[in-house]
């Protein structure tokens, strides 16, 4: 199972060397975190107060998932065409992980420096750095996937 090395996987998927067992894990494991993810987003936004920030962070992380996820499935249209969801879902696990471990980064740091540049703003509620944080990275994450199903297809 490939939970870190994105381009083993790639590797495998191309020369379709992963076992049934592992084919499987990788199906179940990607499906499963990508409806988490889904269902747990909106649970993410709820804030003390809900703000105009929120409802722009909910419409561009369905805006930029639907493209990106449109996008990534016409390339792999373009190439052989074979077996886009399992591949999606394959390479979901580790680039969900990697993309935990930016945020995860991006927000310590953030919150660790964003009270000193500016100590008006609130941590109860979306602000632009969480906005920001949230567009950035989802834009990167699709960015990634789509690299990645373009490698599959060469």
């Amino acid at each position: 199972m490939y939970i870190w090395n994105v381009k083993g996987l790639v590797q495998a998927l191309k020369e379709e060397s992963l076992s049934s067992k592992s084919q499987r894990y990788h199906k179940i494991i990607g499906i499963s975190l990508f409806a988490i993810v889904l269902l747990a987003y909106p649970l993410l936004l709820l804030t003390e107060t809900f703000n105009i920030l929120d409802i722009i962070d909910m419409i561009s992380f369905l805006v930029i998932n639907l493209v990106g996820i449109y996008l990534a499935y016409k390339i792999n249209q373009r190439g052989d065409g074979k077996e886009f969801v399992f591949r999606y879902f394959s390479l979901y696990l580790p680039l969900t992980l990697r993309f935990f471990v930016l945020v995860t980064v991006i927000l310590i740091v953030g919150y660790l420096i964003l009270p000193y540049i500016d100590p008006s703003i609130s941590l109860n509620e979306t602000n632009w750095f969480d906005l920001v944080t949230s567009v950035g990275t989802e834009i990167y994450f699709n960015v990634l996937m789509i690299k990645y199903i373009k490698m599959l297809n060469k």
